[in-house]
């Protein structure tokens, strides 16, 4: 610990000295938009409240400005649910709830948001206008847009992803992308982004001239960070309020730039990997490759640009038997280690039968899961049929029979009673092992990303030495604008381009 605290002690002075010796370089933080909630009620999820309020608070430690959208907005009356705790004892009406309706939402509470200081409201019509006029109002100086919610895929190509907002309403990346093109300022002054939804990888056309195709970039400066490609599902968001089982992106890319686990602890590894005392944002995306062991398989704009550039000519190659020596084949070296894969010939065949292992488990385990509905269904439409014959009013759930039944208490003798049955016993022990290999699936499909990561990792190290190789000067120049972006450090400095070096 103390050689890291030096390490970050070295790269602070070293900082404040260039500054000091510029002397206009007056430092600027960032803006910050957080955006963040579900496009409803029952997809309004505590985690997503719990993730907006964490990143907030990282970012105003900074002395960042945060405007934050929230689903309603302030309006009153409950727009997040959350889950109980699963020490919390079952309810009285519990047996009702596994018999007649749904065990996950007898668990589930409802309340207004806690977020301090929230601006709006995310429905679509009232963010386009405030994003609008926080992007006009920020022209000229640095901005980050974070967004925890969300999001739908396309039919059609990766532009057509959606931030899916308050209200069922929906914003593309297309028009997110023209929206952030009414942004007039310095080139130099950029517009970061971290997206952490399902499909997010598609607003990565953010970075680009036009958002439907093409390689060439904005002329205003924008990069960023999604939790997945504009083609799959990201790590589930959790109405459950245990920090301990966060493993989204959100959670290991912030724990980096706040050099804290969600929990307080300190990073058991320190993601300022050069050592100059300040976390870029890069760095957090790199420490979240490494240390994530989730369904996320991350990406960057930089990353989604070579996979995009690679000519098709280079597809066809064979991948070489050692990749080039770069940031992605280091990485790569260390997951293979800590996954006690062996780096010897034929590794890639060696991920890919991984991969083939980890996919047929989690086949195997959803075969099984839907093996147990039919039984599980027949069990509940007999207590149902049962106890319908004894409370007749049970049918009608919505009416004066059913009120009489609850005003009188008698609901809670119904339970007692669906509870004592032989058959009840045997739902619970159902419904227990369908929770089990739901958990199941998730571990298997974890592995199976683990192994996808440590595949693309290779392609990257690959395609970074294909585009030194292959790629033209106006190529190499497009990287390099977005690797600069993406290495910029969370806060910023107006004078950053001034520094002098004072390495000796």
């Amino acid at each position: 610990m103390s050689e890291r605290l030096s390490r970050r002690s070295r790269g602070v002075a070293k900082t404040v000295a260039s500054a000091l010796l510029v002397g206009a370089g007056a430092l600027c933080a960032d803006e910050a938009v957080l955006v963040g909630g579900g496009h409803e009620l029952q997809a309004s999820q505590g985690q997503i409240e719990l993730n907006v309020d964490w990143v907030g608070n990282i970012l105003r430690a900074r002395d960042m400005p945060v405007t934050t959208f929230f689903t309603d907005g302030d309006e009153t009356g409950p727009d997040v649910h959350y889950r109980l705790p699963g020490e919390t004892p079952a309810g009285l009406l519990e047996p009702l709830a596994r018999v007649f309706g749904d065990l996950d939402r007898e668990r589930r509470r409802y309340r207004n948001h806690a977020l301090p200081d929230v601006a709006g409201t995310t429905r679509r019509d009232a963010l386009e206008r405030d994003l609008g006029d926080v992007l006009e109002r920020t022209a000229e100086e640095p901005l980050l847009l974070v967004y925890n919610g969300h999001g739908s895929q396309s039919p059609d190509n990766d532009a057509g992803v959606t931030l899916d907002l308050w209200g069922k309403t929906a914003m593309t990346a297309r028009e997110l992308h023209a929206l952030v093109g009414e942004r007039r300022g310095a080139s130099e002054s950029p517009l970061r982004y971290v997206f952490t939804q399902c499909y997010s990888g598609g607003f990565h056309r953010l970075a680009h001239a036009d958002a439907d195709a093409g390689l060439d970039l904005s002329d205003g400066l924008r990069c960023g960070f999604t939790s997945e490609s504009a083609h799959a599902l990201a790590e589930g968001c959790s109405a459950g309020i245990d920090i301990g089982d966060y493993r989204d992106y959100t959670t290991y890319f912030f724990a980096a730039l706040d050099d804290r686990e969600r929990d307080g602890t300190v990073l058991d590894r320190d993601p300022d990997v050069n050592a100059d005392g300040a976390v870029t944002l890069r760095e957090a995306h790199l420490h979240a490759l490494e240390k994530a062991h989730s369904t996320d398989l991350s990406r960057s704009s930089s990353e989604s640009w070579l996979e995009d550039w690679q000519p098709w000519f280079l597809r066809w190659l064979p991948p070489p038997a050692n990749p080039p020596n770069n940031e992605y084949a280091r990485l790569f070296r260390t997951l293979a280690a800590d996954a006690d894969i062996p780096m010897e010939t034929g590794i890639g065949r060696t991920l890919r039968d991984r991969l083939a292992r980890h996919e047929s488990s989690v086949q195997a385990l959803r075969a099984e899961r839907a093996a147990l509905r039919p039984e599980t269904t027949a069990l509940r439409v007999a207590l149902q049929r049962s106890a319908s014959a004894r409370w007749p009013a049970l049918l009608g759930p919505y009416t004066d029979g059913y009120r009489e039944l609850a005003a009188s208490g008698e609901l809670e003798r119904i339970a007692e009673w669906l509870a004592e049955q032989t058959s009840y016993a045997a739902l619970v022990d159902l419904q227990a092992r369908d929770g089990e290999l739901e958990s199941a699936v998730l571990g298997a499909e974890r592995d199976a990303t683990r192994s996808r990561k440590l595949l693309r990792l290779r392609h990257l190290a690959t395609l970074k030495g294909q585009l030194e190789a292959y790629g033209d000067a106006t190529d190499r120049a497009s990287y390099a604008r977005l690797l600069a972006c993406e290495e910029l450090p969370l806060v910023l400095d107006t004078g950053a381009a001034e520094f002098v070096s004072t390495d000796e």
